[in-house]
Order: structure tokens, then sequence, then C-alpha cells
């Protein structure tokens, strides 16, 4: 058995090796920013500060000390490889105690998870924040006198990482304590009284506070399976597979056990799904400058945790297991060739700053509209670290992390309007006290090139096609 957890663990952690750099949005907005960050504890770049933060900082944190003792490739390397495996196997141990065996039939599932939209996206803190709330749930899920109280810490501790996903693993928590003191004749009602008030909050959030809702009904964030939904739209053709599939699993599952409806993780499955359908998608909260976003990607994540403890107990046919198997195979081999190719965008991308004069302020004015996550936002800031200075960079503005910037300064935007303008093509720059360079793509060639950006001049986007359309890499 031992060999067994061996052996996934060091297949669970090939997509963070397979490339020269690993393709995750955010992330070289984490590690440019970590950076950045010993940089302003070094008594440099004046103009910018560190505040006193107690969430949305621990992967921040790892970054830091990473880098600090080893450089940007070893704190990629180490970090996302250690939220990976923290994130797999908190998942698996949940499903595994929620369905009273090892979950081993649901690892294709927890993989294709692990490598979803919210860590395309590059939602790090919050990705491990969920890992860590999912071993606190199943230390309380196995009710050990002793055990369980390790739960305390381990929420604090992801709490430091994301305060979303701590509370939704108290809510799980408090609910499977409930409801496992009621008969399972009546769990089916308490489940309803807690619907009510899931679609009661969502009210007082649409009446109450700014919001907004993703329009159309995303069927697939109901059970995860849109999670696999990445850069492109040959990943749909693998999520509505892996719908089809995972309905048929949960018939299954209920043609097994007739009062599946009693059971404490179906209940939890429905009403993450009723929260997907019902929550907004971004949140304007008055403690931040920017919003609180992509809020259903980030449930949609958790369905799919809960619905692989949900069909853990099931055993699959021959032609099911060849289907996940088939899908597992096409999932991986479509992110190997798009991260092949947003890896060789970002090679170009880091000819052009070579080029560049050692501090130049940067701003990276290429998107890819074709693709659902947006892969190119950030992919000048790896570039820069210890060179140049992304003058888009989001962090500071949202005052969502622990780097800040004073109005003024030389090195950053200071308001979240700017970057939304700059990303929505509306932004006029009109600073004389620095010199803007703009990277954009050169026309009729595949490289970068690199131009002054004059005050007044309007930063428009201009579109790449970064990833291929289907399978084959270009």
């Amino acid at each position: 058995m031992r060999r067994t957890y061996a052996l996934v663990s060091l297949l669970i952690g090939i997509p963070c090796v397979w490339q020269p750099h690993i393709q995750a949005c955010d992330l070289s907005s984490h590690l440019y920013n970590a950076w950045l960050v010993n940089q302003v504890s070094a008594g440099q770049l004046s103009g910018l500060y560190i505040v006193p933060q107690f969430t949305n900082v621990l992967f921040d944190h790892l970054l830091s000390f990473l880098m600090e003792h080893g450089g940007p490739l070893i704190a990629e390397r180490l970090a996302v490889l250690l939220v990976v495996q923290i994130f797999f196997w908190g998942c698996f141990r949940l499903a595994s105690v929620m369905a009273g065996h090892s979950a081993w039939s649901a690892t294709p599932f927890l993989a294709m998870a692990a490598y979803g939209a919210v860590f395309r996206m590059g939602f790090f803190n919050f990705y491990l924040a969920v890992g860590i709330c999912a071993w606190a749930i199943a230390l309380v899920w196995r009710n050990h006198p002793r055990l369980r109280l390790l739960a305390i810490p381990l929420l604090a501790l992801a709490y430091t990482a994301n305060s979303v996903a701590c509370v939704w693993a108290i809510a799980v928590i408090a609910y499977a304590w409930t409801a496992q003191r009621f008969p399972p004749s009546t769990r089916p009602w308490f489940a309803a009284i807690c619907l009510l008030i899931i679609l009661g909050s969502a009210l007082f959030l649409a009446k109450n506070i700014a919001s907004r809702w993703v329009p159309g009904l995303r069927m697939g964030s109901l059970l995860g399976s849109d999670q696999v939904v990445t850069y492109g739209m040959k990943y749909t053709v693998v999520a509505a597979a892996l719908l089809c599939l995972w309905i048929l699993l949960l018939v299954r599952r209920f043609e097994s056990s007739p009062k599946l409806i009693q059971d404490v993780p179906l209940q939890l499955l429905a009403l993450n799904a009723a929260a997907c359908l019902s929550m907004p998608d971004s949140i304007w909260l008055p403690i931040y400058s920017a919003s609180l976003a992509f809020i259903v990607t980030r449930l949609s994540l958790l369905s799919a945790i809960l619905f692989c403890a949900v069909i853990a107990p099931v055993r699959m046919h021959v032609v099911e297991k060849c289907t996940t198997a088939l899908l597992l195979v096409l999932f991986f081999w479509f992110s190997f060739v798009d991260e092949r190719a947003l890896n060789s965008v970002e090679v170009k991308m880091n000819r052009a700053i070579a080029t560049l004069p050692f501090g130049a302020r940067v701003v990276a004015t290429v998107r890819n509209p074709a693709v659902f996550v947006p892969a190119l936002r950030h992919l000048v800031d790896r570039g820069c670290i210890g060179r140049c200075f992304d003058f888009a960079n989001y962090e500071p503005a949202t005052t969502q992390f622990r780097l800040r910037a004073l109005p003024g300064n030389s090195y950053v935007m200071t308001e979240i309007t700017d970057v939304l303008e700059l990303e929505h093509d509306k932004y006029l720059w009109d600073r004389r006290d620095i010199e803007l360079y703009r990277l954009s793509p050169c026309q009729n060639t595949k490289a970068f090139c690199v131009t002054v950006a004059l005050p007044g001049e309007q930063l428009l986007n201009q579109k790449l096609e970064a990833v291929p359309l289907w399978w084959k890499a270009r």
C-alpha cells in the first residue's frame, strides 16, 4: 500500500515538472510579488510597502521564503509541488472517510480537479486552503476524540491561506455534526432548511451588496465537471463526456443505495450545487478595492470534491473504467500541449524583456480571447523578476494582498480602475515622469515588439492565439 501511495504521489506531481515553467495564470503574479516583497523588506523600492495581513497570504509567504533561499525557479517548483500534494491527498482522505473506504476509484477525477480551472487560474491561496480544510474535515468526520481536535489548528492555518475556503469547511463540519444527530429519515428536511438559507443568502447579497451573477446556467458546476474547462473549446468535449459519465455513476449510486437521499455527503453535494446556481460570481466588499471574483469557479471545485466522495463506493464497470482512462489521458494531453505552447510564448516575451534597460517599467498589451483562463494576463511577470517592473501588476491595487503602493509611485498602478481599464482597452497613458515600455505581438511575426507609450496614448490589447485549437501543437 505504501508503494501505491508513493507511485500516485509521483504521478500527480509530473505536470509540475514536465515543462520549463508551470503555466497557471496568477502563479507568475504571485512569484513576481513575492520578489517585490523581498525587495521592500530589504529597504528598497520606495513607494511600496507591506501591511500585516492574516488571510490570503500563506502561499505568498511560502514563495517569499523559497525565493529568498533558492530563487524563482526553485520557489515555483517546490511551492506548487507541495500544495498539489496537500490538495490531492487531503481531498482523497476526505472522500475516503466520507465513503467509508479508500476512494481509489475516484483518484482519476481528483487528479483532473487538481489541475483544473482553479489551478490554471493560479488561485493558489484558495487551492491550498481547500486542501488543508479537506484534511480538517476528514479528521472531524472520523470523530476520534483526540485527533479531531487537530482540525482547529488546521482550520486556523487554512484561514491564513484563504478565508472563504475556511468558512466552507466550518459550514461542512457544522452541517455534518448537526445532521448526524437527526434520525436518517428527517435529514432531508434539515437539508431543505439549509437550502432555503443558501437561497436567502443569495437574495440578501442581491439586495444589499454589489454583486454580479454569471449569465446562463452553468450545469457543469453542479458536479464540478467544468473544472476541466481551462484553455479552449477542446476541453468542453472532455467536460461534456465527463458530466455524462458522472451522471451515470450517480444514477448507479442511487440504484445501489435506495436511501441515498439520507446520506450526508450527498446532501452536502446538493447544497454546494445550489450555491453554484444561486450565488454571485463576483462580490464587491467595502474592505477591498476589487471584487472577490470567480466565486462559482471556486465553488465548482468544491462540488467536484464532494462528488468524488459520493460516488467513491461505486464499483465501475470495464466500459466506465476505459472511459475514465480515456478522458484522463485526453485532459492531460491537452494540458501538456497547451502548456508547451504558452511556454513558447513566454520565451518570446522574455527575449523582448532582455532588450529593455534594467529597471524598465513595462506593460504587456496582449490577450487571447479564445481561452477560458486568461493565460496571457500575467505572463510578463515571471520574466520581469530581477530585471523590470510590471506597471500593471494588479495585487497592490486590489488591497487583498500584503503588498500595497502609495499614489504616485513609479513601480505600479495604485487604482484598480486603471488596471481594469487597461484590461478592457480603455486606459489612456497620461504620466510624463515615467518611460513606459509596451510589449505586444509584432505584425507578421511570432516575436514580441517593444514600443514606448506616449502620453495620451490609448493602450489597446492585441490578440494572440497562444494555444492550439485542438491537440496539435504549433
